[in-house]
């Protein structure tokens, strides 16, 4: 059973509602999920991380799914993690989080929290897996001066999950965040991330791939809040479509007053396998601020004939000419994954998803 969270990965400057992009609604898990019966870390924290106690060190942060999302998951948590990196240590090996969704666990909430001090730098991923369940996390990130946080999040879920991830993030000065998603599974499955750019210099990195296939549908909502001078964002999303798979995609930098001389850029790319996929992409630049430079670009289409052709002439059937094509768009981003054992796991799974594009012909 599921209760539905409306107001999901809402557009922060509304268009015309004939175009359904505005924002969404999830089915959630009905009722309090049980307590998570799963080990997430079974190593011990590298040197410089510790758990973090006591409150927030700040303001909790707009997150991309939004509010009501973000208070279903306080609401409903049951696991999560609260990670601190000391001030000027730099944490050489990642911290590796398993969440999985199974009889024994067959909803997943966790709240996560990672809070890097001044001059610190901690990478920590975060592996999703699972057949049948249901999933929703959210992760607060805090990057103090100076600071570096890379966050990783690989979604494998089957056919039978419902899931999503909502990020939000504040950076001060000179501090870093990086944001790798691998939205890859699940029969439903929706994303957020929202950072707020507030530091002199302060910097986000968001990169994305995401697979559909089948009747897979997919949100997104990723926004870079420039607030502070001389800040800087890129958001780049690439994905592949395939027979009768949808994806609602929204981008947005918003340029807020105070953000002298910020620079904001976003991309996305896709392919399209199929005449029966739907492919929705909102791009936003918001602006309050003079002397900022904000650039956006999207492709969407078949691959190209002549591409196929050339490959094709190289020995490759066409099956596996677009599948070549896939694994080349994907692997700038798998490529950031620091564990060697997850990005393997990831381009199996995407090997063998792919097996879809036998009968696309």
């Amino acid at each position: 059973m599921s209760t539905m969270v409306s107001n999901v990965n809402a557009l922060p400057a509304r268009t015309w509602v004939r175009l359904g992009v505005n924002d969404t609604e999830f089915p959630a898990w009905e009722g309090r999920p049980a307590p998570y019966r799963g080990n997430v870390s079974a190593a011990e924290l590298p040197a410089g991380v510790s758990v973090l106690e006591g409150p927030l060190p700040g303001a909790e942060p707009q997150t991309g799914m939004g509010r009501e999302t973000a208070d279903w998951v306080h609401a409903n948590r049951n696991c999560g993690v609260r990670l601190r990196s000391a001030a000027g240590t730099h944490a050489e090996a990642p911290v590796l989080l398993r969440y999985r969704v199974d009889e024994d666990n067959p909803a997943v909430v966790d709240d996560n929290t990672v809070v890097a001090e001044e001059n610190s730098e901690i990478t920590v991923v975060m592996n999703y897996s699972g057949e049948s369940g249901f999933h929703g996390g959210l992760t607060r990130l805090y990057a103090q001066k100076g600071a570096v946080i890379h966050l990783v999040q690989v979604q494998l879920l089957g056919d039978g999950c419902t899931h999503f991830d909502d990020v939000g993030a504040f950076a001060e000065d000179g501090a870093q965040i990086d944001v790798v998603q691998a939205e890859l599974g699940a029969a439903a499955a929706f994303a957020g991330c929202r950072t707020r750019l507030a530091g002199y210099k302060s910097r986000l990195t968001m990169d994305s791939i995401y697979f559909g296939d089948r009747k897979r549908s997919l949100d997104f909502n990723y926004a870079a809040d420039h607030t502070g001078k001389k800040t800087r964002s890129d958001i780049r999303m690439a994905g592949a479509l395939l027979d009768e798979s949808q994806k609602t995609f929204r981008g947005t930098i918003n340029f807020l007053r105070g953000a002298k001389q910020a620079v904001g850029h976003e991309s996305e790319s896709n392919l399209l396998f199929s005449p029966k996929v739907r492919s929705r992409t909102a791009p936003l630049i918001l602006c309050e601020e003079e002397d900022v430079d904000g650039q956006h670009a999207a492709s969407t289409g078949k691959v190209g004939e002549d591409l196929l052709f050339y490959l094709m002439t190289r020995g490759l059937s066409e099956t596996d000419a677009k599948k070549l094509l896939i694994e080349a768009r994907f692997r700038p981003v798998t490529d950031k994954i620091p564990d060697a054992g997850i990005r393997d796991a990831v381009m199996d799974y995407v090997k063998g998803r792919l097996s879809g594009l036998e009968s696309m012909g």
